[in-house]
């Protein structure tokens, strides 16, 4: 599938295939995060449009859909922004009105099941370190509604999105299973509670998660995601600059992960600004045979491209900005070699 954006955030225009593996290579504030978000949000909203196309009572899931936008993108859309997904079966095109979804012919839409996919967006493992609010949020929402009573709190969805598939268990689907392998490399497991909160075991020892390196939770997360059965062919996983709380060696270990998750059928959008992540996700991509559906990706300048349509030629620019602080470094000993001559 294809996905297509126009004028949203720092994008001026995208578009980018979502095959099997995709990365997204850029400098900060370029869009790379945008797209991730705008994949996101277009997966669940055809998701919903479904279920409301099949069950008219189904008002809960289409009026959260509505409401999406502003708690992705905060606001920060406007009429000249345009979200389409191409797929094998379908094409579906939204536009934006004053901050709300529009299409001409108000949802009446034929989507084909094989499009629905499920989205899972991981931004950063300190989720974890909100976990408690996230449980202690849902437990007051459950009782203001015994009571009839609508609460309406502020909070960050797409972290919340993610402690849900980490707290509940997805019984529909077979899961492609790492956990094994993460909990060797971390040396450790994830485990609940008495009281559903978990915490990090390691040589039978309890340690709070808040007391867990930051790395460790962001492995932990795939190990939990895998656990819970949402590692499988209907997921499109999608990763936020994974090797920001990583060392240069795991960051060549989660992208091994990434790419064996991705031979086993689950989609994985990749964005990234590390070139060890990059060039592992390359070389791995490569020796597990994934070439055909892999697809990289340079962030510059408000458009989201391929050079010439090639992997090779993008990497290759991509390799070439990435390595633009190495010649920063290369002026400075020049200077200083300069001013060693001269005295």
């Amino acid at each position: 599938m294809e996905l297509q954006l126009k004028n949203i955030g720092m994008i001026t225009e995208a578009n980018v295939k979502i095959d099997g593996l995709t990365v997204i290579a850029g400098e900060n504030d370029t869009g790379k995060s945008t797209v991730g978000k705008a994949l996101y949000f277009l997966m669940i909203f055809i998701s919903d449009l479904h279920k409301f196309s099949n069950e008219k009572s189904a008002e809960n899931e289409i009026n959260r859909s509505l409401k999406l936008p502003k708690l992705i993108f905060d606001n920060q859309l406007s009429n000249q922004s345009s979200f389409a997904l191409k797929t094998k079966t379908g094409f579906y095109q939204f536009g934006i009105k004053d901050n709300d979804i529009a299409h001409e012919n108000d949802f009446e839409i034929k989507i084909d099941k094989s499009d629905l996919k499920l989205p899972i967006m991981v931004e950063t493992p300190l989720v974890w370190n909100l976990s408690k609010f996230f449980n202690q949020m849902a437990n007051i929402q459950s009782q203001a509604g015994m009571f009839g009573d609508e609460l309406s709190i502020d909070y960050p969805f797409l972290l919340k999105d993610l402690h849900f598939r980490l707290m509940v268990g997805n019984q529909n689907k077979e899961s492609y299973h790492v956990e094994d392998k993460i909990c060797t490399l971390i040396n450790g497991k994830f485990k609940k509670d008495e009281l559903g909160n978990y915490y990090f075991e390691r040589e039978d020892k309890k340690i709070s998660l808040l007391n867990t390196a930051t790395g460790i939770k962001y492995f932990g997360i795939f190990q939990i995601l895998s656990q819970n059965n949402y590692l499988n062919q209907n997921t499109v996983l999608i990763l936020d600059e994974p090797e920001v709380h990583l060392h240069p060696k795991w960051q060549l270990e989660m992208a091994k992960v990434i790419v064996k998750l991705v031979k086993h059928g689950v989609k994985v959008l990749v964005n990234s600004h590390s070139p060890y992540m990059i060039e592992a996700l390359k070389r791995y991509s490569d020796k597990e045979e994934q070439e055909e559906k892999t697809n990289f990706y340079l962030a510059e300048d408000g458009y989201i491209k391929q050079i010439n349509d090639s992997n090779s030629k993008t990497l290759e620019k991509i390799f070439e900005k990435l390595s633009e602080p190495f010649d920063v470094f290369e002026e400075m000993d020049s200077q200083s070699l300069g001013n060693l001559i001269n005295g």
